[in-house]
């Protein structure tokens, strides 16, 4: 297993570079001057001596491969620089902020996990007219975007209801409806997953067998098919969490939940380019870490592969 880790963050490191490259000429070469932003955002009118005095203070006088080169051997390190909105580190904001994403998308799992269990068993297990409801359902859910969903859940539990609070500070209650909000259409996507999945086993041979033995259809889901299909769907779970962490910024916007999705609208807003970067850096390495964990599952999950894996 250790050799298999290895070799796969090496092999990881060219796609990790493309990843660093891209995002900071995407964000260096896009338009707007971030010191310019910044004074005109206190309301003082620059003269060009200070606009020459803070560009060369945060090297954006310097050509963009420089730039890159020095950003770079920072960022390795793990210093992603000053924020030129705040003026504080960038992963000092990063650090107020990134807990915040890290409950939503970890509570956005966790319902989107149970979703797809029960609507994958449901379909499979339910008479046609239900099973044919489930999947309108679940199309409709699926492709219904998740701004207006959050939209239609605050015009029901806030304005009509009155159950939850529109603006929050953070506290577990007020992270109930976007967790919601993400977990129904990742979860309604997973549901599907679950279901063909269930139906492929339940043609296998050994599931055949299992049936023509007369065992109940429960004993036959936890200990004939539920091995079998755990593997596939862990990696599908682990990549929703990449997709959650790096897809919550509309609504962590919507619902004022104090997350990256803040953070990084305003960062936009600002021009501050150090705190743009560092969050498209964090969200590649996000999903290399989900993906990474998703590798090692299936092969806890799968013998044959354990034991190749081993054996290597």
């Amino acid at each position: 297993m250790t050799r298999f880790l290895f070799w796969r963050v090496l092999t990881a490191v060219p796609t990790l570079f493309g990843m660093s490259l891209i995002a900071f000429f995407i964000v260096s070469l896009a338009p707007g001057d971030p010191v310019l932003q910044e004074l005109r955002a206190m309301g003082s009118v620059p003269s060009p001596a200070d606009v020459a005095a803070l560009r060369a203070e945060y090297g954006l006088d310097k050509p963009v491969i420089l730039r890159y080169a020095a950003w770079l051997g920072r960022a390795v390190r793990g210093e992603f620089g000053t924020s030129i909105a705040s003026g504080r580190s960038v992963l000092a904001e990063i650090s107020i902020h990134l807990p915040a994403t890290l409950m939503l998308a970890a509570s956005a799992l966790a319902g989107a996990i149970t979703i797809s269990l029960a609507l994958g068993v449901a379909a499979v297990s339910a008479d046609r007219g239900v099973a044919a409801v489930l999947r309108t359902l679940t199309v409709v859910v699926v492709s219904v975007p998740s701004f207006w969903l959050a939209l239609l859940l605050i015009y029901v539990f806030v304005m009509q209801l009155g159950w939850a609070r529109l603006v929050g500070d953070g506290t577990p209650g007020d992270l109930v409806l976007p967790a919601i909000t993400l977990s129904l259409a990742s979860g309604a996507a997973l549901g599907r997953m679950v279901r063909e999945r269930i139906r492929a086993e339940m043609c296998e041979d050994h599931a055949r067998l299992a049936i023509a033995k007369g065992l109940s259809p429960a004993r036959i889901l936890l200990h004939h098919i539920a091995p079998r299909i755990i593997g596939p769907l862990a990696t599908a779970w682990a990549n929703t969490l990449g997709g959650l962490l790096g897809g919550a910024v509309i609504v962590e916007s919507i619902f004022g939940w104090p997350g990256l999705g803040q953070l990084i609208l305003q960062a936009i807003a600002q021009r501050d380019f150090p705190v743009i970067q560092a969050y498209l850096v964090f969200m590649g390495l996000g999903y290399f870490a989900t993906s990474l964990l998703a590798d090692v599952t299936v092969i806890l999950t799968d013998p044959q592969l354990r034991r190749e894996v081993g054996h290597d």
